[in-house]
């Protein structure tokens, strides 16, 4: 930021009487990330990474969201409209909607394919299609959704290289890469069109990140199937299995699933929490780097939602409170610091977040949050076309734009010379930061 050169007495007399509109707080729920942010996925403006503490998404994109997903390039959330906004992926840094979807009611973003699943129960796919895991039959790559052959869908989940989708009366589908059995269908061979998996009827969730594919059961029973090289099917071994098998039956009564790249997450109705798998980050949260193919009981309690990211973990409690476990390369873990070999071995709450309805695990975690207070940054000698930048990096507006035409400011045209609130105050998330930019005066400059 280039600083203003001393003004004459006079000016900076002018400067502090200006007249600016008061800034305006949002208070309702914004959406907040943080961690690796090299291709644009936290959505402030930037591509600068890693980001080590969670920041509000003041644009529009982050208002008014009920789901989000992210797993490495790009970022995704859901509002309460239906509309499914995305940012990342080294093209854009600010939220915009995705074209060309009906009212959307489920998100699953994967490594590098996507899937939305339409209040109408219709299934959209979009991305890599190498395998087939857009399901339409053929190995063709489409940068656009594209509806998929199969109707009565409630969920979706989008694996490495294959997809699952969840019928409304309880069956399971498939497709895509199947090498280690990871459709579930008894066989390793590739789909291109959905099969069904060979799950016991009644299933009412399903998840998937890696190679691998989970169900959870009416009767709170857990199923995997897939890759088990970490033991991430729970089943205390690590044999690959073409056909679901339950999960270790200590782990019961479970009311919410998530399949991580390589563990799993299951809330219990109690509000407790089971973990197994790969734990070369801390991701299952016993303290140890310790894989663990029998499900581990973690000591946490009033739990109402759990997400597994790649090495990540998270979980959100009645009070609003989200806790973090795993790896902390990147800022995932959301306390201010990036620990590359140092990941976060326990449950820790987030820094800075408070009311948490939502949240999803990634390099890129994603919160749904009330807004917190935040530190106006030093505007003075920036661009005013470039006031948006460092606004959004720390999660405000920029407001009104006036213009003061001053033969002292000449030196400085197009730059800001006043703003509102000041410099180091604290402003809620969200609110709006008035400036005033100096302009070339009618007589012209001395």
């Amino acid at each position: 930021m280039k600083p203003l050169t001393r003004l004459p007495l006079t000016t900076a007399l002018l400067l502090t009487t200006l007249h600016t509109t008061p800034a305006h707080a949002d208070t309702p729920p914004l959406l907040h990330a943080w961690g690796y942010n090299f291709f644009g996925q936290v959505g402030n403006g930037t591509n600068d990474t890693p980001v080590t503490h969670p920041i509000p998404m003041a644009s529009t994109g982050g208002h008014d969201v009920t789901q989000t997903s992210g797993v490495y390039l790009e970022s995704y959330a859901l509002h309460t409209d239906g509309t499914l906004w995305t940012w990342g992926n080294g093209t854009q840094q600010i939220p915009r909607p995705v074209p060309g979807l009906p009212p959307i009611k489920q998100i699953s973003s994967g490594a590098s394919h996507n899937l939305a699943v339409g209040r109408d129960g219709s299934l959209w796919a979009w991305g890599s299609n190498d395998f087939g895991e857009l399901g339409d039959g053929t190995t063709t790559r489409t940068p656009t959704p594209k509806k998929a052959p199969i109707t009565g869908i409630v969920q979706a989940a989008a694996g490495t290289g294959f997809t699952l989708a969840l019928k409304a009366n309880g069956e399971a589908y498939a497709w895509g890469t199947n090498r280690f059995g990871q459709l579930g269908d008894g066989t390793t061979t590739q789909r291109t069109t959905p099969v069904r998996v060979k799950a016991p009827y009644g299933i009412t969730q399903i998840s998937a990140t890696g190679e691998f594919g989970m169900a959870l059961r009416n009767d709170g029973s857990v199923w995997a199937w897939g890759t088990n090289a970490s033991g991430q099917l729970g089943d205390g071994t690590t044999t690959d299995h073409p056909t679901p098998t339950r999960v270790d039956r200590h782990v019961s009564g479970i009311t919410a699933i998530s399949a991580g790249m390589a563990h799993t997450l299951a809330r219990a109705a109690d509000g407790t929490v089971w973990t197994w798998g790969r734990n070369w980050a801390g991701q299952l949260g016993d303290g140890t780097t310790t894989d663990h193919p029998t499900p581990v009981h973690l000591p946490l309690t009033g739990i109402t939602q759990v997400s597994a990211g790649t090495g990540e973990s998270l979980a959100i409690d009645t009070t609003g409170t989200l806790r973090y476990w795993g790896d902390n390369t990147y800022g995932q873990a959301g306390n201010g610091t990036a620990a590359p070999g140092n990941p976060v071995l326990n449950p820790t709450p987030v820094n800075g977040l408070n009311g948490v309805t939502t949240a999803s695990a990634g390099i890129v975690p994603l919160a749904v949050a009330a807004p917190g207070p935040v530190a106006v940054p030093d505007l003075t000698g920036t661009p005013a076309i470039l006031a948006d930048r460092p606004l959004l990096a720390v999660g405000l507006l920029l407001g009104t734009k006036a213009t003061t035409p001053d033969n002292q400011l000449c030196n400085h045209l197009g730059e800001i010379v006043s703003q509102n609130p000041q410099p180091g105050q604290t402003a809620t998330a969200g609110s709006a930061v008035d400036i005033v930019a100096a302009v070339k005066p009618p007589n012209g400059c001395l």
